[in-house]
């Protein structure tokens, strides 16, 4: 019968390798070993931009006004554009990209939809005058 070998006293006490101490790591690459991250095949969620969400928001609400949305698509993006920006800001975070578009589109095409309006009273009044005139 062959026995397993005993271990001496002390056999593992002393370390084997002599070289410098490296950092332990897994073969996954984790510095501190999984332990210190989650498990393997859970995701985590990562902190994202409390003003993200918004911002996208803003910036498709300015942008329906091109399927028809003229006056009620800026006002939204506008509000959505200023409280995506500002949430970005309280949290320390950089600008608010799609949040400044969504703002700054939206203040261009209510300009553009007051100009038009504005434009369009005057004819239908220059028109209108003319019309008083030539009969």
């Amino acid at each position: 019968m062959n026995a397993a070998p005993v271990p001496t006293p002390g056999q593992f006490d002393q370390p084997q390798n002599t070289g410098p101490v490296l950092p332990p790591h897994s073969p996954l690459g984790y510095p501190d070993g999984p332990q210190s991250y989650q498990a393997a095949g859970s995701y985590q969620r990562t902190e994202e931009d409390p003003g993200k969400v918004l911002g996208i928001i803003s910036l498709v609400a300015t942008l329906s006004t091109f399927l028809g949305f003229n006056f009620i698509g800026p006002v939204i993006g506008i509000i959505t554009g200023h409280m995506a920006r500002r949430r970005s800001r309280e949290d320390g975070r950089a600008d608010n990209e799609m949040g400044k578009w969504g703002l700054i589109l939206g203040y261009v095409f209510l300009g553009l939809l007051a100009l038009g309006w504005a434009l369009g009273i005057s004819f239908g009044i220059v028109s209108g005058l003319a019309g008083l005139m030539a009969g």
